[in-house]
């Protein structure tokens, strides 16, 4: 009797259990479905913004190397314009000393003249 009613027992869940869990395989399939789909736009997505990242990239490096030259160039422009400065400089010095030297001339002239 107790082999009998073993026998039964699976049936009787099969009979009960088949149905609800080949429903939920279907369900199953369907969010596996719905899941593998979301991952496919997730992926898109981040190939998209890869790309974006990677002309956004090459756009600021070629903006900084048009920086970095337009730099070379003011500084080339202002040491040219030091160099400039640093020669007149020197211009209004040795005129400086000049017109000292000059005064200094003066002075003694006038000072032999008077006496």
């Amino acid at each position: 009797m107790a082999s009998g009613l073993a026998e039964k027992i699976p049936s009787w869940l099969e009979r009960l259990l088949l149905p609800r869990l080949s429903s939920l395989e279907g369900e199953l399939r369907a969010f596996r479905g719905e899941v593998t789909g979301e991952f496919k736009a997730v992926h898109a997505r981040i190939d998209s913004l890869e790309k974006e990242t990677s002309s956004l990239r090459g756009e600021m490096n070629t903006r900084i190397l048009s920086l970095e030259r337009e730099l070379v160039s003011l500084r080339n422009e202002i040491n040219t314009r030091f160099d400039a400065l640093e020669s007149k400089v020197s211009l209004v010095e040795d005129v400086t000393r000049l017109k000292m030297e000059v005064k200094a001339l003066a002075d003694k002239v006038a000072a032999i003249a008077g006496s």
